[in-house]
């Protein structure tokens, strides 16, 4: 499973540490986290370290604002600069 986040701006905190805990308290295993203004991708999968609470956490596999090119969970080239909020 993948889940994706569009970070809004009147939600950052939320979406950028919020969230991530209750994905991967779902078990969710990939999760990427888009900024705007300027776009920027981040790319997770879920780690073995273990956060305050006995949950896994997520570790970050890669992050760009011109190409990401990513083999979990799926083959992908994502043109991250071609992307417009």
């Amino acid at each position: 499973m993948l889940a994706v986040e569009i970070v809004s701006p009147g939600t950052r905190r939320i979406d950028r540490f919020a969230k991530p805990g209750e994905y991967a308290a779902a078990g969710i295993q990939f999760y990427w986290r888009i900024e705007q203004d300027p776009v920027h991708v981040y790319a997770y999968r879920i780690g073995d370290r273990v956060g305050p609470g006995g949950e896994r956490q997520y570790e970050l596999v890669a992050d760009g604002a011109d190409v990401i090119e990513l083999t979990e969970p799926f083959d992908i080239k994502l043109p991250v600069a071609e992307i417009t909020p």
